[in-house]
C-alpha cells in the first residue's frame, strides 16, 4: 500500500490546516437548499468494484483538496477498484492511507483535482446538543443528497468521541458529510455506528488530518482484509479457512482475524467451531456488539434458540437500540416458536432502522405462516419500493404470489416490470414459472428456454424447473435430459438429484432411479420426501419388501401422507399382510376417507366378508 507523496503530504496538511485554522466570523444560518448547493460539489459517491466490474458496496466521499478524498474504509477491503462520481464527472481512485481504528480512509484521484475542497468549520467550534446539521450523503446509492436534524450529543466510545446526530441516513450514507448550519463540514458520516432510528454517528472533522499519521502500513494485515472478503464472496472456505488460521496466529489478539476464522467456519457448515471463534473474538472485545451478534448467529444456525435469545437478551442489557441486536432476538423467538415475540421484536428492528430487509423478510415470513397472504405481499410491496435496484426482491415477491396460489396477480406484476428486468434470463425465468402456474405447461416450456439462452442467477434450478415441466406433460426423455444437465451443474444439491430418480421412475430407468434414492436416504435419514421416493421406485420395480420398509420409514417421519399410505395398503395387500392392511386402512380413514373407501373396496372387500368397512360398520 503505497503512502502520499512528502509534498502532497505537506499540502494536504496545509489545505486542512487552514480550514481548521481559519478565523470566521459570525455567520447566518442556511437554508437546506443554500446548503446543498454549497457542499454537494465536494460530495462524490463511491462504488467499490469486483474484477468484473460488479459493484460490491456504495458509500460517500469527501473532497479535501488537490484530488484526494476522505471516505470509510469498511468499503473498501475485498474490492478490485473504486469509482468516484462527482456530480461532473467520474474516475478511478486508489487508497493512499488507512486509520482502520477509525474507519478513516484517504483516496486518492488525480483527475478529479479540480473538485473543490469542501470547507470545515473553525477548530475550537464548541458544538452544542440541539444545533442544527445537514446530512449530505449517497443515501441507498441514489446520488448525492440532504436531509436535516440536530446534534443530540457527544458520546464516548472506548476512547474515541463520536458526535450524535438526528439527521436521517441510510445505507450509502457512510463517509458523508455532516455539516453545520453553514455548510461547514464538522463530521464524517459512519452508518456502522447507528443505535435507533435517527441516532446517527459521525467522526469529528479534526480526524481527517491525522489519518496520515496513524496509517496502517502493515502490508499483510492490509492483504487479508482485502483478501479475506473476496474469499467470501467466491465461498472459497478452504483458502478462507486457511487465509484466517495464518492471521489469527500471527495476531492472536487481533478481532477480526478470530471473526473471519468465524465465517469460514459458517460457509462450510461447522457451527460449533464458529460459535468458538466468535467466543474467541467476543474476549478480545467485550465493548462493541459485533462478537457477541456472532455468537448468538451461531447459536440460531445450531438451532439453540433459547441459548440464543439468552445472548440477545444480555446484548441488549447494555444497547437497547441496537436494530442488529433485536433482529436477531426476533429470530430466536421465530425459531421457537413464540410467533407474537418475534413480531413485537421485528417491528422494534424497524423502528429503529426502517432500511432493515431481513427484518421485512421476517414479518413476511410470519404473515405466510398464519396465512395471511395480503400481510404479506404488502411487505413483499415494500421492500421492493424500498430497494427498487435489488431485482431479487422482486423474484421473491412473485414466488410469494405463486405459493399463494395468486398467479393472475402474478402474472400482472410481471407486466408491470421494466424492459429490462422482464427481458433478463431471472425475468423469463419467473414469466415461464407463472406460465406454469396458469396452467399453460406448454408456452412455459418455450419461454424457460429462452431464459436458459441467457444468464439466469442459478442455471441449475433453471434447469431443474425445466425438467418438471417436461415431467408434467409425460415427456420423460427431455424431463431426465433437464434434470441430469441440473445434477451436473450442482450435484452437491440433494433436490436436484431427487428431482432426476423422479423423473427416471416415471420413465422406466428403475434400477438407476433406486441407486439415487438409496444414496438419498443415505444423506438425508430424516427426510420423509427421500424415503417416500425409494418406497415408490421399489413398488414399480415389484420389490415389494423394500417398497414397505421404505414406505413405513416415510410415514414415520411424517404421518400425514395421505396418497402414501394407499401406496402401503396396495404394496401390504400384494405383500398378503391383511392385518396390516387393515390397520393402514384406519390411519387412512382419518386423513382421507374417500382415498380410505376406494382402498377398502380394492384390497379389503373382496377378500374379507364381515371386515369392518370405512365408515366403521360391518361389512
Amino acid at each position: 500500500m503505497a503512502l502520499i507523496h512528502a509534498p502532497r503530504s505537506v499540502a494536504l496538511t496545509a489545505v486542512l490546516a487552514t480550514s481548521l485554522y481559519g478565523v470566521s466570523g459570525p455567520a447566518a444560518a442556511l437554508e437546506p437548499a443554500d446548503a446543498f448547493r454549497r457542499a454537494q460539489p465536494s460530495l462524490s459517491a463511491v462504488e467499490a468494484l469486483s474484477a468484473d466490474g460488479r459493484v460490491l458496496g456504495a458509500a460517500t466521499a469527501i473532497a479535501v483538496g488537490q484530488g484526494r478524498f476522505v471516505t470509510v474504509c469498511t468499503v473498501l477491503d475485498g474490492s478490485d477498484a473504486i469509482r468516484l462520481t462527482t456530480s461532473r464527472s467520474n474516475a478511478t481512485a486508489t487508497p493512499v492511507a488507512r486509520d482502520l481504528r477509525r474507519n478513516l480512509c484517504l483516496l486518492s484521484a488525480p483527475a478529479l483535482q479540480d473538485v473543490a475542497a469542501i470547507e470545515l468549520a473553525p477548530k475550537g467550534a464548541e458544538l452544542q446538543a440541539g444545533e442544527r446539521v445537514f446530512a449530505v450523503s449517497n443515501a441507498l446509492g441514489l446520488g448525492i443528497g440532504i436531509s436535516e436534524g440536530v446534534i443530540s450529543g457527544l458520546r464516548r466510545f472506548g476512547d474515541s468521541t463520536l458526535l450524535q446526530f438526528s439527521a436521517p441516513i441510510s445505507p450509502g450514507s457512510a463517509g458523508g458529510a455532516l455539516l453545520d448550519a453553514q455548510a461547514r463540514l464538522i463530521g464524517v458520516i459512519d452508518y456502522r455506528q447507528r443505535d435507533g432510528q435517527n441516532v446517527n454517528f459521525a467522526a469529528p472533522a479534526a480526524w481527517i488530518a491525522e489519518i496520515e499519521a496513524r496509517n496502517d502500513g502493515d502490508a499483510r494485515r492490509q492483504a487479508w482484509r482485502d483478501r479475506a472478503p473476496r474469499l467470501l464472496r467466491e465461498r472459497d472456505a478452504a483458502a478462507l479457512t486457511e487465509l484466517a488460521g495464518e492471521w489469527t496466529q500471527a495476531e492472536p489478539d487481533e478481532v477480526d482475524g478470530w471473526a473471519w476464522l468465524a465465517l469460514a467456519a459458517q460457509l462450510r457448515g461447522d457451527f460449533t467451531a464458529e460459535e468458538q471463534a466468535w467466543r474467541r473474538a467476543r474476549s478480545l472485545d467485550k465493548a462493541t456488539p459485533l462478537p457477541g451478534l456472532g455468537v448468538a448467529g451461531a447459536l440460531l444456525r445450531q438451532r439453540r434458540f433459547d441459548e440464543a435469545r439468552g445472548v440477545a437478551q444480555e446484548l441488549l442489557a447494555v444497547r437497547q437500540e441496537d436494530a442488529a441486536i433485536w433482529l436477531l432476538l426476533a429470530r430466536a423467538h421465530q425459531g421457537s416458536g413464540a410467533q407474537t415475540q418475534a413480531e413485537e421484536a421485528y417491528r422494534k428492528v424497524l423502528t429503529l432502522d426502517p432500511w432493515q430487509a431481513a427484518a421485512h423478510e421476517g414479518l413476511i415470513t410470519l404473515a405466510m405462516q398464519r396465512g395471511d397472504h395480503a400481510a404479506a405481499q404488502a411487505g413483499w410491496a415494500r421492500l421492493v419500493r424500498l430497494y427498487p435496484d435489488r431485482p431479487e426482491l422482486r423474484w421473491r415477491q412473485l414466488q410469494s404470489l405463486l405459493l399463494a396460489g395468486q398467479s393472475e396477480r402474478a402474472w400482472a406484476v410481471l407486466e408491470r416490470l421494466p424492459a429490462e428486468l422482464a427481458g433478463s434470463g431471472d425475468g423469463l425465468l419467473w414469466r415461464a414459472q407463472t406460465l406454469a402456474a396458469l396452467k399453460r405447461p406448454a408456452q412455459a416450456i418455450d419461454v424457460m428456454r429462452d431464459s436458459l439462452a441467457k444468464q439466469v442467477s442459478d442455471p441449475s434450478w433453471a434447469w431443474s424447473e425445466l425438467g418438471k415441466l417436461y415431467h408434467r406433460l409425460h415427456r420423460f426423455p427431455e424431463s431426465i435430459a433437464a434434470h441430469r444437465e441440473a445434477v451436473r451443474l450442482a450435484p452437491q444439491i440433494a433436490d436436484r438429484r431427487f428431482w432426476l430418480a423422479v423423473s427416471l421412475k416415471d420413465g422406466g430407468h428403475l434400477a438407476e432411479a433406486l441407486d439415487i434414492d438409496r444414496q438419498l436416504v443415505a444423506e438425508l435419514p430424516n427426510e420423509a420426501g427421500a424415503w417416500r421416493q425409494l418406497g415408490m421406485a421399489s413398488a414399480a420395480a415389484a420389490r415389494t419388501d423394500d417398497s414397505i420398509a421404505a414406505l413405513e420409514r416415510s410415514l414415520a417421519i411424517e404421518p400425514r401422507q395421505a396418497r402414501l399410505w394407499s401406496l402401503l395398503i396396495e404394496q401390504y395387500h400384494a405383500a398378503g399382510r391383511r392385518d396390516d392392511v387393515l390397520r393402514a386402512h384406519a390411519s387412512l380413514r382419518g386423513l382421507d376417507a374417500a382415498a380410505a373407501e376406494r382402498a377398502y373396496r380394492a384390497t379389503i372387500a373382496p377378500y374379507a366378508a364381515g371386515a369392518v368397512g370405512p365408515a366403521g360398520g360391518a361389512r
